[in-house]
């Protein structure tokens, strides 16, 4: 490489994309949980809304937001073997129940988690993106879009505006609160 030259290329960190895709290959969705943890269901999609709005936005992802796929936008070069998520999560066999993950959403947050420590450096102001998300998938399953809405099976919620979802405060999303929001309704 010619000196004075940086290369851009990030590292791979193929064992945060692993532990990402091990997280994720475990998600079901399930009625009751569902029901009984949809006040931080919703907490948590709010705050996905908002973190991947204020990404979107600083790296001019706005096109399919919320679904942008921010990795590919922060280092545009990323690398990442299919096979590493296609090996462990099943999208096809109808296991997952009536809200299932989704291709682009999962590939998206194997990518990002496979960035490391890369968009912490680089934009150090902003929340990871896809921990609400991750969390909202753990706490019973996935979701289904349609019509400007986010369906979790006991709540629809509205993607909104992209500019004024990255205006809202950020919200708590650490486990109390989440659990003290499902306690109270």
């Amino acid at each position: 490489m010619p000196e004075g030259i940086e290369q851009d290329m990030p590292v791979v960190d193929i064992a945060a994309a692993e532990r990402m895709v091990e997280r994720l290959a475990v998600v079901r969705y399930n009625d009751e949980k569902a029901y009984e943890q949809r006040e931080s269901r919703g907490r948590l999609v709010h705050e996905f809304l908002r973190r991947t709005a204020r990404w979107a936005l600083a790296l001019g992802a706005e096109d399919r937001w919320p679904h942008s796929d921010l990795a590919k936008a922060l280092a545009p070069d990323l690398a990442l073997d299919a096979a590493l998520i296609e090996e462990k999560i099943d999208f096809d066999s109808g296991t997952r129940g009536e809200f299932p993950l989704r291709r682009e959403i999962v590939y998206p947050m194997v990518c990002w988690a496979a960035l490391g420590d890369l968009p912490r450096q680089r934009f150090p102001e902003l929340d990871d993106p896809y921990e609400p998300l991750l969390l909202m998938f753990e706490r019973s399953g996935g979701y289904l879009q349609y019509n400007g809405f986010l369906e979790l099976g006991y709540g629809a919620f509205p993607v909104g505006k992209l500019a004024e979802r990255a205006e809202l405060e950020p919200l708590p999303i650490d486990e109390p609160t989440l659990d003290a929001l499902d306690e109270a309704s």
